[in-house]
Parts: C-alpha cells; structure tokens; sequence
C-alpha cells in the first residue's frame, strides 16, 4: 500500500483556498461579508496607491455594500444614482457611466482620483476620461456638445449651445498657438489631454472627495 500524505494536500488546499478568497475579496466579489479582513484592506490600498487609508477603505466599503443592494460584487446604474451627492450633479449620468459595474477593487482605484492625496495630474485625468464621451482619447466637438447639454439642460436652445462650443474651440485655437510644442499629439481637431490640461492650467479648485472615518 502506498502511503500518502493528506496533510500535505490539506495543506495545498487551504493555501488555495485563501488565495482564492483574498483574490475575491480584493476583487469586490464578497459583497455580502460584513467588514474586510486586514489583508483585504491593504490589498485594496495598494491597488489605490495608498489614496486611501486603512480607515477610509473599511468606511467606502460598509457604502458599497449599502449601495449594493443583491449583493452582487459590483453596483449599476441605477445604485450609483441613488447616490444623492452625485444625483444633483448636471454630469452625474457621465460620472456614472466610468464608475458602473466596476468592483470594490476597482471602484476604490476610481474614486481614488478624488482623493486630497490624489496629484493634480490625476484628477485632471479622470476629469478628462468625463469629458471623452466616446473614449476615443479625444474631446471632439460631439464630446463637448454632449457634455454641454448635460451642463446647461434645456436653458439654451440648439443655437445657442452651438455658439457655446464655437466659443470653445476658438479658445482652444488660442491656446494651441500660444503653446505651440507643449501639447503634443495629433488630435484630428479634437482636444488632447495635454492640450485639456494647459486650459485648465489656472484652474484652483479641482474635484475632491473626503471619506467620513470613525462611525457607522
């Protein structure tokens, strides 16, 4: 008879097992535990770049879960707008449409963007990804008449939405001969991200996003 050693092969099970765990933890698919394990936590705050402290994560987690209603791992469209904060938002069906469907992992390296430790360069990106309706690496002048509407509603009519964007692109004109090197990229008439971020060169107050510690 040819003796085998169980313990062993328990032993490689449970090693799996955990890593199977850890990995569907870190990947937003335990929805349904109460809290993260330590492990979990810091997973997650690397994958964040260290945005978040271990704090922070447990109280984004407790609002994903809430938010996740089936439990599913991830929260759709319509969880995302029963966010009060981001339904008031004229953006908030752009904003929405980045975020969905999107794990704790990932939804926390997202929101991270928004973080005070988060770089200007950072937010601007996500700002830019907002902007880029059609995510063609580009803000094109369809881009920009669909985020105008979403910014203005139905207080201006086509023509003056129009004239809007006109306005627009003669200042990116503008800034293109002014900084004439500095944004590089071909963009087919479109704005790059180099070019987004030299317009909003003078802008001070960027998105931010403050994540309540320290109650339920």
């Amino acid at each position: 008879m040819v003796a085998v050693d169980f313990s062993f092969a328990r032993g490689r099970r449970a090693v799996a097992a955990r890593r199977a765990f850890v990995s569907r933890a870190a990947m937003g698919l335990t929805a349904s535990s109460l809290a993260l394990t330590q492990y979990d936590v810091e997973e997650v705050q690397e994958h964040c770049d260290g945005r978040f402290t271990h704090r922070e994560i447990q109280s984004l987690y407790k609002r994903f879960r809430s938010l996740d209603k089936r439990h599913k791992g991830y929260l759709s469209e319509d969880e995302l707008m029963s966010i009060p904060e981001l339904a008031i938002s004229p953006l908030a069906s752009r904003v929405v449409q980045v975020f969905q469907n999107l794990n704790f992992k990932d939804f926390c390296r997202m929101l991270s963007a928004f973080s005070d430790r988060a770089s200007r360069e950072e937010k601007l990106d996500f700002m830019f990804r907002v902007y880029d309706v059609d995510r063609d690496g580009f803000i094109s002048l369809s881009d920009l008449e669909t985020i105008v509407k979403h910014l203005v509603g139905s207080s201006l009519n086509e023509e003056q939405v129009a004239e809007l964007i006109t306005r627009a692109m003669e200042e990116l004109s503008e800034v293109r001969r002014k900084n004439k090197g500095k944004a590089s990229g071909e963009s087919g008439g479109g704005i790059t991200f180099a070019e987004y971020r030299l317009i909003l060169e003078g802008a001070t107050k960027l998105p931010t996003v403050r994540v309540p510690v320290g109650f339920d």
